[in-house]
């Protein structure tokens, strides 16, 4: 029985996450989605964390924190339920007392040996999306080996899944990863799209203005560089494909797109999944793999910060 574990806050905006991953995986009979909602300690309660209201918690005494707890997860039970998604299903967890519910998300995953974990994001300033401040910036950031769905909602329905490449070795992961998890969803269409880098300094110029030989010499190798890069791209994105189409997928319904770079990779990436309203977006976060910090350059970081209407996945 495969497991995703949901964290949930209880607010509106996290309600709605919950449903929204419940229609999406309805039909998939072996899959269990744990709900998690951590109720933190009065003293490190703010607010737009994923906690309940500070003045709604403030007025409890800790006898009844469990009680109020259990009304969240009870809540976010009926919107799986309402959503199509079986009861039997679905497992319940309460953590009282979080001292950093972002943390006890990851740890919450660690014991139970879940690799996805689905976090909503509320809603924050420019500033604190940028700083990665909120619980799902945390989660995103800090959750190595794990991969993290950060649902912004309301989100585009437009049942189309991007799956996102940006160098050739994830390919086959990300490929695995949506074949699993999307692929047996009803209605989805895909498309595999990578964003080719610029061309590499050691075909800039050499600092003097280039003779006929020299320009047609050193096109035809920035010519050869392309095709090399796309042929080797299109085999990873033709095994892709091919994984979806095993898991019944119609090939109607898969596409691949190796597009020229034009403002940046992020940019191009950003403007690609508004253009075309993706409802899902896979990416890779090569920084955590690499088990380095989240970098604030990174492209997997623009992404998180100034994508909205979408269900992001970050595969590490």
């Amino acid at each position: 029985m495969r497991k995703i574990l949901l964290a949930v806050d209880g607010s509106q905006k996290g309600l709605e996450t919950v449903s929204i991953l419940g229609r999406l995986l309805k039909d998939q009979e072996d899959m269990t989605i744990v709900l998690l909602h951590c109720v933190q300690q009065m003293s490190t309660l703010l607010p737009e964390d994923l906690c309940m209201d500070i003045e709604e918690t403030t007025r409890l005494p800790f006898k009844d924190r469990q009680r109020v707890g259990q009304t969240v997860v009870q809540a976010s039970l009926r919107r799986l339920t309402d959503a199509g998604f079986p009861e039997a299903n679905i497992e319940l967890r309460l953590k009282l007392d979080s001292l950093d519910p972002a943390l006890d998300i990851i740890e919450q995953a660690d014991i139970e040996r879940i690799r996805t974990i689905v976090v909503g994001r509320r809603g924050r300033s420019q500033l604190e999306a940028l700083l990665l401040g909120s619980v799902s910036g945390k989660v995103a950031q800090y959750a190595r080996g794990k991969i993290v769905w950060v649902v912004d909602t309301p989100v585009n329905d437009s049942m189309k899944v991007l799956i996102a490449m940006e160098g050739v070795p994830e390919v086959r992961e990300l490929s695995y990863y949506t074949a699993e998890l999307f692929g047996p969803c009803q209605g989805l269409s895909y498309t595999f799209m990578h964003i080719m880098p610029p061309v590499p300094p050691k075909f800039w110029d050499d600092g003097h203005i280039l003779d006929t030989a020299e320009q047609k010499d050193r096109q035809d190798r920035i010519e050869k560089w392309k095709t090399d890069w796309t042929d080797s791209v299109s085999r990873y994105m033709s095994e892709g494909c091919d994984l979806l189409l095993e898991r019944g997928v119609g090939e109607q319904s898969v596409e691949s797109l190796i597009l020229q770079t034009k403002q940046g990779i992020a940019r191009d990436l950003l403007n690609e999944i508004d253009a075309h309203k993706f409802q899902i977006v896979v990416m890779g976060k090569k920084s955590f793999r690499e088990q380095k910090p989240f970098l604030m350059g990174s492209h997997a970081s623009k992404v998180l910060q100034n994508t909205t209407g979408v269900i992001l996945c970050l595969v590490s």
